[in-house]
């Protein structure tokens, strides 16, 4: 993991970032100014940046899952995970559309997993999303991972089970953000759930193709993941320490929409808390000089994954295959030749062979891969 933050237009800049639980970095960095332990057991770091001057974290983490994660909360906790905000609220309207949608159930695991459903059938996945937060996207029907991850904890604690909005990225490439859902169940622990991946798959099951994404059945996302990703932090709208001052007359430079209202990423904060931490927060003051829009290195800064060993391997052979096998196949068809033929069947081989080692879709890609090699087999015959 390679992260990297630089100052390039501000006098100063306050930055706030969950600490990674990683035992050393390979990079000399800044040093935060504080650190504060919050309420999702991790540590909060808070830097001041000066103008030129730079953040940079590289370090080796395993891939986040749950196994690791306590089997019971305290009543603070629970407590914290339960919690109305802005972003999730706990409302008249979500509070009767989960018991709506709950009333059969008996078990909170049984509760959980109607929400999933229903949130899956109902609700369409658009990126970018027009609008951030539950009350917009109950209205519109449409979001992005944060919004579905977003309704799914309201929901959830509406009906008194503990959840969070997990955000983090897919662990290989650059800046491949994405937010996901667990909920906690007393001695189980906390249960994973990606309600917005559930729904690609389920609606869209060929948009991860050609990427190095391992994906699963849709049903499979409640209660389990892929395993490939890493996380930024436990929970959206975390307090910040020390405490954000809101710009009293900011002028909007980037601007997004939250339930309806316009709110300034870098100059305002929710209640004191950052919108999310993806995987910073920061603060700057606007002059005259500042364009009015910043692009996504200047608000987030950049950040690089890379999986090692037989993950890498694979993930790099599906995409070189599947190139390999698709320009093959257009010469081929162009220029019919017999080794233009051979290479191509046997590109799509690997690549079939490369889902099956990866365990994703087996008997579709058996059956594939068995009538690609009797395919190369009679090409190789009739030669």
């Amino acid at each position: 993991m390679d992260y990297f933050y630089k100052n390039e237009i501000f006098d100063q800049i306050q930055l706030w970032m969950i600490l990674p639980h990683v035992s050393q970095y390979n990079e000399n960095t800044l040093v935060p100014a504080q650190v504060t332990e919050i309420p999702t057991g991790e540590q909060l770091a808070y830097y001041v940046i000066n103008k030129n001057e730079h953040l940079h974290l590289n370090y080796e983490i395993e891939l986040y899952s749950t196994k690791n994660e306590k089997k019971t909360l305290t009543e603070e906790e629970k407590k914290f995970y339960l919690r109305d905000t802005i972003l999730s609220p706990i409302n008249k309207e979500t509070t009767r559309l989960a018991e709506e949608i709950t009333y059969q159930q008996e078990t909170d695991k049984e509760k959980a997993r109607a929400i999933f459903y229903y949130i899956v059938k109902n609700y369409r996945y658009v990126y970018p999303p027009s609008c951030r937060g539950v009350n917009s996207f109950l209205k519109l029907k449409e979001g992005d991972c944060g919004e579905f991850s977003m309704l799914f904890t309201a929901l959830c604690r509406a009906i008194n089970i503990p959840a969070r909005t997990v955000v983090g990225s897919w662990a290989y490439g650059k800046m491949n953000a994405h937010a996901w859902n667990e909920f906690f169940i007393e001695e189980e622990g906390w249960i994973s759930v990606d309600t917005s991946m559930a729904y690609m798959q389920k609606k869209r099951p060929w948009s991860f193709f050609g990427e190095s994404i391992r994906t699963i059945h849709w049903k499979k996302y409640f209660g389990q993941t892929e395993g490939q990703r890493v996380v930024f932090s436990k929970d959206i709208e975390i307090e910040l320490v020390p405490a954000y001052k809101d710009e009293e007359e900011a002028i909007i430079v980037n601007s997004m929409v939250i339930n309806g209202e316009n709110f300034g990423w870098g100059q305002q904060s929710i209640n004191g808390c950052a919108p999310y931490l993806q995987p910073i927060y920061i603060k700057f003051q606007v002059n005259n000089d500042l364009p009015f829009s910043l692009d996504a290195s200047q608000v987030l800064g950049t950040w690089k994954i890379r999986e090692h060993g037989l993950k890498l391997l694979l993930a790099v052979l599906k995409i070189t295959s599947l190139i390999t096998a698709a320009v093959t196949m257009l010469l081929n068809f162009i220029v019919h030749n017999l080794y233009l033929e051979a290479t191509f069947k046997l590109s799509f081989i690997v690549f079939f062979l490369c889902f099956i080692l990866r365990r994703e879709y087996l008997i579709v890609f058996s059956i594939m891969l068995l009538f690609m090699v009797l395919s190369l087999l009679a090409t190789l015959d009739g030669s």
